[in-house]
Formats: C-alpha cells, structure tokens, sequence
C-alpha cells in the first residue's frame, strides 16, 4: 500500500504572521567577545549580537547540500526498506526554491543500497514562498504516487528553512539552556495536500550555545514538537520531530539545519486487523560554502 510521509514544516505558510516566542529575556548589546573560555556570559553576549535584520534580507542565492534518509520499521524496530536522497536546494532571491542534482537509492533492510540514480525530472524543479507548496497540481509533473510522496516531503522539509528565519525574528526573546513555546502552533491543523490532517501540538525552541561551523562563529539552537497527530483516513498515528539549526553571528545566515522525525502509524490490512508502521526521517540540509 502507499505508505504516508508525514513532515509539519509547512504550517509556517498557513499561520497569518510570524509565530512570536512565548516570554522575553534580557539581552547584552555589548560588543561580540572573543572567542576563548566559553561562559554562560559570554554565549548570553554572542547571542544578543546578531546583526539587524535588514543585512540578512539583502539575501543573494544560496545553494544546500541535502542529505535525507528514509526508514520504513515494522512494530518492533526491525528495518523493512531503505532510502537515501541528495540533491542541492537553492533558495532564490525573492522567496523562491529549486533543485539540482537530486539522486536517490534504495535498499532492503540488508545488504548495500542500489547505486545512487539521478531524478531528471527533479531538475530545475522551483516553486515560490505560497501555499502553492500543499498544491496538487504543483506535483502533477512526478510520475507515481511514490515519488510524488518523496517530493512533497522534500519541498515541506526545505520549510524549516524559512520557519528559522522566523525563528530569529524573536531572537531577543529565546531564553538559552531551556524551551520556549513558539506560539499559534497550540492544536494547529495542518492540511497536507491529499495526505491527510497533521494536528501540531506545540513547538519549542532554545538556544544551547555557540559553535564554530565553515570557518565563522554561530549560534546553536535546538528545537522539537513531540506527539503530533496525524489522520489521513484509514491510516491514523502521531509524529514526533526535533533537530538543530545553526545560525552565522557575522550575518544572521542559516549554516546548517538538521530534522529528525519519528512517525507511528496504524493502517488496515486484510481481514480487519492493523498493521503498525514506523517511519523514521533523518534530514540535513548544510550550505555549501
């Protein structure tokens, strides 16, 4: 049967405004330290450091290697099917998205993975910031159900992306070293194109320190959303996500982003029993320097 993929990035586009954090924190305005012996201090001083916003806006292209690997689980955790997916995401002045140089192998759960197969019909693949994105029609160029589910995710994924931006716009107000809320995401559907509803029941972000990632100083933050619902008709479960972003403290730019996802679903099989499922994503989009 057609297995459901399931990925919450994109209610970013559904919600009015940018999502605000929940509570507020004191910020130092100081200059950056040097980086030597790292304090809670001095991260508290790096993180209140960020240049305005207007300097990120002047974006130019930027190009993300993404690694993406697929696990499909029976009940107990033992592997059923493997894939692995690279390509380059592009996001474009302006608010638009490609992609390049997309392959994909795939595998049983022993042995080695197929040989890496290029998606030709991925190839300059570009849509805008809009709800085109949960568009059917959008997906009418990808031939079979399969590969349509793939892309989806792909596209949903590169999301998270823009919900970092977001992320930033309360910077001042992301407390370090534990959660904050990111309200409007209490109870929030989702209506993920033919899929089926994903119910969000929170999201929540902090900073956990500073790191140094392509030859610059960054901030880290960890992020997570745990027992989302998910009903898609027959099939029901909840999905799990959580994952990591780093940010450049010399020009508020994304350097990494990491999603991992854990989906438990129920579907019906022969005779009216279930059948569980257990997806699980492990995402990385790196830009290329």
């Amino acid at each position: 049967m057609r297995v459901i993929l399931i990925l919450t990035a994109l209610a970013v586009l559904l919600l009015p405004s940018a999502a605000p954090v929940a509570g507020t924190v004191a910020t130092n305005e100081s200059p950056r330290p040097t980086m030597t012996t790292a304090t809670t201090n001095d991260i508290s001083d790096l993180l209140g450091s960020f240049p305005p916003k207007d300097v990120a806006s002047e974006r130019t292209e930027q190009i993300f290697e993404l690694t993406y690997h697929f696990y499909l689980r029976d009940a107990v955790g033992a592997t059923q099917a493997r894939t692995v997916v690279t390509g380059d995401y592009s996001r474009l002045p302006e608010g638009r998205f490609r992609w390049n140089n997309v392959t994909i192998a795939g595998g049983s759960a022993e042995g080695p993975l197929s040989p890496a197969t290029p998606l030709q019909v991925m190839e300059d693949f570009g849509y805008g910031l809009s709800e085109e994105i949960v568009d059917e029609s959008l997906y009418e160029r990808f031939p079979g159900s399969d590969l349509r589910d793939l892309v989806k995710t792909m596209v949903w994924d590169g999301m998270m992306l823009e919900l970092v931006d977001m992320t930033l716009d309360a910077s001042d107000a992301l407390p370090l070293h534990e959660f904050a809320e990111v309200t409007g995401y209490e109870d929030f559907d989702v209506q993920m194109c033919d899929w089926g509803k994903l119910t969000m029941r929170d999201l929540r972000v902090k900073w956990s320190g500073v790191t140094m990632m392509h030859g610059e100083p960054c901030a880290v933050a960890l992020y997570q959303s745990f027992s989302n619902p998910v009903d898609a008709g027959p099939v029901s479960g909840r999905s799990c996500y959580w994952g990591q972003f780093w940010i450049s403290l010399g020009d508020r730019e994304i350097e990494r982003l990491t999603l991992n996802e854990d989906i438990l679903l129920e579907t019906p099989s022969l005779g009216g029993a279930t059948r569980v499922l257990n997806i699980q994503r492990e995402v990385d989009f790196e830009k290329r320097t």
